[in-house]
C-alpha cells in the first residue's frame, strides 16, 4: 500500500461511516419527549465482533481480488496495490479465525482495531479508484470496474467500519433505528447486485435477465420504503407494529433473492448459465444475501421480545 493511500484515510472522520446517512439529508436535528420506553438494540461484544470479522474480512479480501482482475493490464501499480490489500485481508482473516478459537476481550479488541485500520485504508483506495474511473483527463483509468460497483463495495467497507466502531466504543442505539438502518443498507446492496447480474448475464438468458431486472426494481422500492419508515420514526425511534411487518417483508424478499442467486451460482458452477459472472463472484453475492436474511431473522427475534 502506498504512503498516499495510507495517509489519505484521515479524511474519514468519526461519523462519516454511516451507510445511507448523508448529512444534507438531515441538516437540522431535533428532540421530542419519547412516547414511551424506547427499546434499545442488544449486542454481545465478543461473539458479535468475531462474527463481523469472519464475514466481512472475507468479503473485503474478495473485493480486492475482483478489483485487481478488472483493472486494465497497463495499470500495474493499481493491480499490485489491490493484491497487497488482498494479502493483508487474507492474513487478517487467518488471525480472526485463530482468535475465534480462544477469544478474550483483549485480543478481540486488537483484532477489531486492526480491521478498522486496514479497512479505512482500503476505503480510501476504493475512493481513489472511483475518482479515477469517473474523472476526465490523464488520470482516468479504464478496465472493467463499474463505477457503481466501486461505490457499492466502498459502502460495504464503511458499514464494516461502523459496526466494529460501535462494538469498540459500546455505542448503543434504539432497536428500531438499528433495524431500519440495516434494511436501508441491505435493500440497496441487493438492488445493486440485481443490476450487476443483469449486466453480466448473456442477453440470450432472457428469463434470468427478466428476473434480475424485476429484483432490481423490487429492492429499489424496498429501500425507498425503508427510508420513509426511518423518517417517520425519527427522532426517538419507538417500535410500532409496522416495523415488524416490514421486517417480515424484508426477510421474505431477502430469501427470494438468495434463492435466485443460489440457483444462478449452481448453474454457473456447472457451466449451464451463459454469462461473464465468475463462480466466486456469484457465491460472493449469494453469501451477502444469506447475511441479509440472517440479519432480518435476528431482528425479528429481537422484536418478538419487545
Amino acid at each position: 500500500m502506498t504512503t498516499a493511500t495510507l495517509n489519505s484515510f484521515t479524511q474519514f472522520k468519526p461519523g462519516f461511516c454511516q451507510p445511507d446517512c448523508i448529512q444534507q439529508d438531515c441538516p437540522t436535528t431535533f428532540t421530542c419527549p419519547p412516547p414511551s420506553r424506547i427499546p434499545m438494540a442488544q449486542g454481545n461484544f465478543i461473539p458479535d465482533s468475531i462474527d463481523n470479522n469472519l464475514f466481512w474480512l472475507r468479503i473485503m479480501m474478495e473485493h480486492a481480488l475482483f478489483m485487481r482482475l478488472a483493472f486494465a493490464c497497463i495499470n500495474i501499480e493499481l493491480i499490485n496495490e489491490a493484491q497487497q490489500f488482498e494479502q493483508a485481508y487474507s492474513n487478517l482473516l487467518n488471525r480472526a479465525r485463530a482468535v475465534s478459537n480462544a477469544p478474550t476481550e483483549q485480543n478481540v479488541r486488537a483484532l477489531n482495531q486492526a480491521s478498522i485500520d486496514l479497512t479505512r485504508s482500503f476505503t480510501c483506495f476504493k475512493t481513489m479508484v472511483l475518482d479515477r474511473i469517473i474523472t476526465c483527463g490523464p488520470a482516468k483509468i479504464g478496465g472493467y470496474n463499474f463505477p457503481l460497483l466501486i461505490d457499492h463495495i466502498r459502502r460495504e467497507a464503511l458499514a464494516f467500519i461502523s459496526r466494529l466502531t460501535a462494538l469498540q466504543t459500546g455505542r448503543s442505539e434504539p432497536l428500531a433505528l438499528t433495524i431500519v438502518r440495516d434494511q436501508t443498507f441491505w435493500h440497496r446492496i441487493m438492488a445493486d447486485h440485481a443490476k450487476f447480474i443483469l449486466h453480466l448475464l448473456d442477453p440470450s438468458e432472457r428469463q434470468f435477465v427478466e428476473q434480475a431486472n424485476s429484483l432490481s426494481v423490487l429492492f429499489d422500492q424496498k429501500r425507498l420504503q425503508a427510508l420513509d419508515l426511518k423518517s417517520m420514526l425519527e427522532p426517538n425511534f419507538p417500535v410500532y407494529p409496522i416495523l415488524k411487518r416490514f421486517t417480515k417483508e424484508s426477510l421474505r424478499v431477502a430469501t427470494q433473492i438468495r434463492d435466485f442467486k443460489a440457483s444462478a451460482t449452481e448453474l454457473i458452477g456447472d457451466c449451464e448459465l451463459l454469462s461473464v459472472i465468475p463462480e466466486l463472484l456469484a457465491d460472493h453475492v449469494r453469501r451477502e444475501a444469506d447475511r441479509f436474511a440472517q440479519t432480518m431473522e435476528r431482528r425479528l427475534s429481537e422484536l418478538s421480545q419487545v
